[in-house]
């Protein structure tokens, strides 16, 4: 056999072999991104638009955009403004009002043009929607008194959500979460593998993300225990009082702004027909009374905002299983659109209360 022969035989360098293994290795990679990404409509099952100042606290990126797939399958999009507020559909003076509070503000689960911030007309203008998700009273009430510094607006809605607001309210937004790579995580997660990957660039890759997602979940985590403002509503008395307060404390500091405190019952306290659909449900045996005929916690905060000219929503919602999302306790475009009209109506009784009072002798 000759040099030529025997070179032949041999078959292609080591090189070579590794340049077809990594194209190969490589094109098999960006297919199964493809597919990935036609699966999900090229959205990420979490929002990856949160940034943390050197002080802690957290807010929406300014200027920025992402694609969300919601648990039922359907993406939808959330663009930011200047300000780090969700965009508004329609432009919108720096005097409007404002609306304050977590996801449900920024209405998780749907388009720009479905927020009841973005439906509700007040003083002639659509209202800024300056909700962030992960946000407890205190958080909102800081947010809203940065935006009154630099642009004085009419008034302010602050939204008191059952769902989440009592288990946030012992820490800042700051501390019960931490920001890595855009995503927003459990501080106690934010420091392990999980916060670590997702803080990598792989976490762009909807592939990468998705392995790594199942990889790096808490397999041993157990059921979550049922809130207790859910199965012990009369001890959460001091905390409601505290909620009141410091929206009392906040009006006092803004005199020149209307503040309209809303009262946004949790799904399966609306609606009993939501028991199939609600991420409640799970806690309903374990409870003594149905949470549709629960008004415990209700009552609290009736009885503690008084005095604040509180917007109660629960006759707004009651019944309208079809006022949240499939799946989700967040409000469907139809609930933000239930609510939107409840707060125009509710801020025009008062605006006409003191014009009663104003014209009595």
């Amino acid at each position: 056999m000759n040099v030529s022969e025997n070179h032949l035989s041999q078959g292609p360098s080591l090189q070579t072999r590794l340049t077809i293994m990594a194209a190969s290795s490589a094109i098999t990679f960006l297919l199964a991104e493809g597919l990935v990404r036609f699966a999900d409509g090229n959205a990420a099952p979490m929002i990856r638009l949160f940034e943390q100042a050197e002080d802690g606290s957290i807010q929406l990126e300014k200027e920025g955009e992402a694609r969300i797939i919601s648990p039922r399958g359907e993406p939808w999009v959330l663009q930011t403004n200047s300000d780090g507020y969700r965009l508004p559909a329609k432009p919108i003076s720096e005097s409007a009002w404002i609306a304050v509070g977590d996801s449900q503000v920024m209405g998780n689960g749907v388009n720009g043009d479905a927020p009841f911030p973005a439906q509700t007309m007040l003083d002639g203008a659509h209202v800024h929607n300056a909700g962030v998700p992960g946000y407890g009273i205190a958080d909102a009430l800081w947010l809203a008194t940065q935006h009154l510094d630099a642009h004085p607006a009419k008034g302010v809605i602050v939204v008191v959500n059952q769902m989440n607001d009592w288990d946030e309210a012992d820490a800042q937004v700051g501390n019960r979460y931490t920001v890595r790579g855009g995503w927003l995580l459990d501080t106690e997660d934010a420091s392990g593998p999980r916060g670590t990957f997702l803080a990598s660039p792989l976490s762009s890759s909807h592939l990468l993300f998705l392995v790594g997602h199942l990889l790096l979940r808490d397999w041993d985590a157990t059921a979550p225990p049922t809130p207790t403002w859910m199965s012990d509503p009369a001890s959460q008395r001091a905390t409601t009082l505290r909620f009141a307060q410091a929206v009392k404390q906040f009006r006092l500091k803004h005199p020149d702004t209307q503040v309209v405190p809303v009262y946004l019952p949790a799904d399966l306290y609306a609606a009993a027909d939501r028991l199939s659909e609600s991420p409640l449900t799970p806690h309903v045996e374990s409870v003594e009374t149905a949470p549709w005929e629960d008004s415990r916690l209700r009552d609290q905060v009736m009885f503690a905002f008084a005095d604040l000219d509180i917007l109660d929503l629960t006759p707004t919602l009651q019944g309208r299983a079809d006022a949240f999302l499939t799946g989700d306790y967040h409000l469907s475009k139809q609930g933000h659109t239930l609510v939107a009209r409840a707060i125009e109506a509710h801020v025009a009784a008062i605006a006409g209360s003191e014009a009663t009072k104003s014209q009595r002798p």
